[in-house]
């Protein structure tokens, strides 16, 4: 799972691996009626777990990345095609990426008109693994 080369490619052929990076992240919430300037505004939460089974959690499912990505844009009321960037969790692993971009695209790209940009912070700054999200927040 650890690049060889200490690089994280996500998205990339030549991707083989994360590197793992230490990091402090603060996301400051506060209620919109006492917000001074509002840069995002946060609609909905929602995880799933997959890595109960055979090949770990390091091999994700096309499948169950597909449940939670139509089960999120359903619950909020947002479809797809709203959408002009998403922000991957893509390790730079052979294993994950794929996968990622199979339930993307199937799920979030199949009735586009426009592309879908995606990214993913893991290539500037390393698998922060437990802060991984939060980063990925904070970059938005």
């Amino acid at each position: 799972v650890l690049s060889a080369n200490g690089y994280c490619k996500p998205f990339d052929d030549e991707g083989n691996g994360y590197m793992r990076s230490d990091t402090v992240a603060v996301v400051y919430l506060q209620k919109a009626k006492n917000a001074r300037r509002i840069y995002a505004t946060l609609v909905h939460g929602k995880v799933n777990c997959d890595g109960f089974k055979e090949e770990g959690i390091t091999f994700p499912s096309v499948e169950k990345q597909k449940i939670l990505l139509n089960e999120f844009y359903k619950e909020c009321e947002i479809s797809p095609n709203e959408l002009s960037y998403i922000e991957a969790h893509a390790t730079g692993t052979l294993a994950g990426d794929p996968v990622e971009v199979m339930s993307i695209d199937q799920t979030l790209c199949a009735k586009r008109n426009s592309p879908l940009l995606m990214g993913s912070v893991k290539s500037n700054i390393g698998h922060s693994e437990p802060a991984s999200g939060l980063c990925q927040i904070a970059k938005i």
